[in-house]
């Protein structure tokens, strides 16, 4: 049996789509007398070869219609049976057709011979009318009937439509059974896997895979290729790994290319990319150019600039042998190693190398050269190379333009940076009126750039705009609004060019104008920009956010920094480290109880969410305010100074934690002032805050309703206290009676066996007190090696005593 192929045009004319949803059935017209099998009065060849017109339409369908089920049921032969397919495809009776052809699909009827070519070009029609309308479903079920009939579907429509048709429903499944139709069934499913993976679909690329194994008998190295790909578009590393291990259990030996895509998704891990060469050479396979092209891209992702110049040394070697040949990535590659290091000189040493072999530079190996030196301030070596680009024919795109910007505004050359920008985004006018249009107007273009910088003469900047396209971006206004200094008005007149060519500010832009408020002073005018960012529909950033923090801050607007980083918290924005160091640093002296709470509520959220504080400087500031308790106290700073104890003394974040623990407590839940595992200087400061809280609150109408026991440690019941217990005690005895007139006494306390569990540190910085004596629990220990008595030292400060220093002038 021959198959037909379709030779003319795939357009078509729509037809009017089905209404019935389920399967046709035939009626049987009672009405009209049972016809038999064929009619001799139909001219069966007329029928299959006359053209359909609209006025013919409504006959298709009430011949269609005639036939009965007792009429199929009866035998009917391949010829009739074409007729009744072509009058159903003419008729709009997709699923009827199919109905029809699967209850006599076991009868083993070929239909290829009795359809000619205008009868297949119906049915092409057909189907692409299907697909078109996104009958996608209908038109796999046609085309597979199709198939069981001998009627072959390629040539019918495009498979890439089909595809895309599947890959816009999220129907794998759909695309696999369309893709098992036709002989290049697993090119195709390399293709569906691609398109899912562009679609960013992953789910549907892995179960298509699935489903292609089931229909291929070998190992098809592009299929596994495809998926890898696939996985490198969505970003899941880690998917692309477990298809290779499933590689390996089933003795399945990658070929080249899947080892150079896995290599590629996994360019981000330089030792699993290493992992993979080695086992890649194990195998006995030889490394390309791509592999060693991939090998420099970890480098350069992973920083590796030793290990770059290392691979790239090999590959001179290899060249120089005649076993490969270096191309333009290859260069390209280790330029930008180079150059993201900074190492303009070694990056230019290659370009030579590039000349030297004959290679001419792409954009990419431009482009890093032109940023190594923008990078490391070198501003008129950045706009040489740039006007060798220009002469090397190689056309710059916008990230050309914006690095050379870029370095403009860097070294502070904001003038410089104006005139290139508005030479360039003149070009436009000169290609408009380049052909005596207009010669007034560039003539003007040309009077305007007339005083340029050295490095790019007056021709070369005309050639640059008559020859290349310019076009503005996002990115190119924020780097001149960097330029534009403290001038507010100046940065609003680009923030409303950048609208009026069709461009949007981004969050960085709005960030970028704060900033510039913020130069000047201006408070309100940074909270408004951030009111108009909302206005604008963006949501202000965790950037934004703390670039308007620092305005305030700046500005010693205090109040209002802590009000805009509440507000960000409110809005579930994370602030960062810059945000926390901002705030942490804002002020150089406290000056009461309320503001050292706040700064201990930063410093808490600082460390919950990860960051490490600068505790120096926050414990500097707050011994300060402590100290402040003491009148006099100018004698005591030598020996008591927090900054002349040793950074081995100090407890990393111990003193900070123990400081806000007792703070942020009500002055009334404040029993007892724990100590334990601070230095005789921690200790000092810990009492000293909180009989400081416990002054400015008794100021407004707290009372003192007990006496405060201050815990310095515990001890076994038969040894003395250890050396740092008793250096504490006399410090903070010293610090009561001497400098601040309190009656203190020692009040140590024996703990029963039941409630001396094993200490694991014999310092006892681990011991916890819960509640105190005279409560309803007894503190807990974590701590004695044995089960024994222990001693719990400390101090009591009688209410009458605070009383007194509290009335004391």
């Amino acid at each position: 049996m021959r198959d037909f192929v379709i030779l003319g045009s795939s357009v078509t004319t729509p037809f009017p789509s089905s209404s019935s949803a389920a399967p046709y059935r035939f009626p049987i017209k009672h009405s009209l007398p049972k016809l038999a099998p064929f009619s001799s009065s139909w001219n069966i060849s007329c029928a299959l070869q006359a053209p359909l017109s609209l006025s013919a339409d409504s006959k298709l369908v009430e011949e269609f219609e005639v036939f009965d089920e007792d009429a199929i049921d009866s035998g009917v032969d391949a010829e009739v049976l074409a007729k009744m397919v072509l009058l159903g495809i003419r008729g709009n009776k997709v699923r009827s057709v199919v109905h029809t052809l699967n209850r006599v699909q076991d009868r083993a009827v070929s239909l290829a011979s009795h359809l000619n070519a205008s009868s297949i070009d119906a049915i092409a029609k057909e189907c692409c009318r299907l697909v078109t309308c996104g009958q996608i479903e209908e038109a796999v079920e046609l085309m597979e009937i199709l198939t069981r009939f001998k009627i072959s579907i390629r040539g019918l429509v495009q498979p890439s439509d089909v595809i895309k048709r599947c890959v816009l429903s999220r129907n794998p499944i759909l695309a696999v059974r369309y893709a098992c139709l036709l002989p290049h069934a697993q090119i195709l499913f390399c293709n569906i896997i691609s398109e899912f993976g562009k679609r960013r679909d992953l789910i549907s690329a892995l179960k298509t895979y699935e489903l292609s194994k089931k229909h291929v008998d070998i190992p098809n190295m592009y299929i596994y290729r495809a998926i890898i790909d696939a996985c490198g578009l969505c970003r899941d590393y880690m998917k692309s790994r477990y298809i290779y291990e499933d590689l390996l259990n089933q003795k399945i030996t990658p070929n080249i290319y899947v080892f150079n895509s896995l290599m590629n998704v996994n360019a981000h891990d330089l030792s699993y990319t290493l992992n993979l060469y080695q086992n890649m050479q194990n195998l006995g396979l030889k490394p390309d150019m791509t592999s060693y092209n991939i090998l420099l891209k970890a480098c350069c992702v992973a920083g590796r600039v030793d290990l770059a110049q290392d691979i790239y040394r090999e590959l001179k070697h290899l060249e120089s042998v005649g076993q490969l040949k270096l191309d333009v990535f290859t260069y390209s590659t280790i330029i930008k190693v180079f150059a993201d290091a900074r190492l303009w000189q070694m990056a230019l040493t290659i370009k030579q190398d590039m000349l030297s072999a004959g290679v001419s530079l792409n954009i990419v190996a431009w482009s890093s050269l032109i940023n190594a030196c923008a990078h490391t301030g070198l501003v008129e070596q950045a706009i040489q190379l740039f006007e060798e680009m220009i002469l090397a024919g190689c056309e710059p795109n916008t990230q050309c333009f914006n690095i050379i910007l870029n370095a403009c505004v860097e070294a502070c050359q904001y003038d410089r940076a104006f005139r290139f920008f508005h030479s360039w985004k003149g070009k436009k006018m000169l290609g408009s009126f380049g052909e005596g249009r207009n010669n007034n107007i560039g003539q003007e273009l040309v009077h305007n750039v007339t005083t340029m910088p050295s490095g790019i003469s007056n021709s070369h900047i005309l050639s640059i705009a008559e020859r290349f396209p310019f076009t503005p971006t996002t990115t190119t206004y924020n780097i001149l609004l960097k330029a534009c200094g403290t001038d507010y008005y100046h940065a609003k007149a680009l923030i409303k060019e950048m609208e009026t060519v069709g461009l949007s500010p981004n969050q960085i832009s709005w960030s970028i104008l704060i900033d510039i408020c913020g130069a000047s002073a201006n408070v309100e005018g940074a909270i408004e920009i951030l009111k108009n960012m909302a206005d604008a529909g963006i949501k202000p950033d965790v950037i934004a956010y703390t670039t308007a923090i620092k305005v305030c801050v700046e500005s010693k607007n205090f109040m209002q920094a802590l009000a805009l980083y509440e507000e960000m918290k409110s809005y579930q924005i994370r602030p960062n480290l810059i945000t926390y160091n901002t705030l942490l640093k804002a002020r150089s002296k406290y000056g009461s109880l309320h503001e050292v709470q706040q700064c201990l509520t930063i410093y808490l959220d600082m460390r919950k969410a990860g960051y490490k504080p600068n505790d120096c400087y926050l414990e500097e500031l707050i011994e300060e305010w402590c100290e402040g308790v003491i009148q006099d106290n100018r004698e005591m700073q030598g020996e008591f100074s927090f900054s002349n104890t040793s950074e081995l003394e100090r407890s990393q974040s111990l003193l900070l934690e123990k400081i806000a623990a007792h703070l942020l407590k009500r002055v009334a839940d404040i029993l007892s002032i724990d100590v334990q595992g601070l230095t005789k200087v921690e200790a000092r400061l810990v009492v000293l805050a909180v009989l400081r809280m416990i002054k400015e609150n008794y100021s407004l109408g707290h009372s003192i309703n007990d006496d405060i026991l201050i815990v310095i440690g515990a001890t076994k019941v038969d040894e003395n206290p250890n050396k740092r217990i008793l250096e504490v005690q006399d410090a903070i005895i010293k610090l009561l009676r001497n400098e601040l007139g309190l009656e203190v006494f020692s009040a140590r306390t024996r703990l029963a066996l039941s409630d001396t569990p094993k200490l694991k540190h014999p310092n006892f910085a681990n011991l916890k007190i819960g509640a105190l004596p005279g409560e309803d629990a007894l503190p807990t220990l974590t701590g004695f090696q044995t089960r024994r008595p222990a001693i719990l030292v400390r101090l009591k400060v009688t209410r009458k005593s605070l009383y007194s220093w509290l009335h004391r002038k």
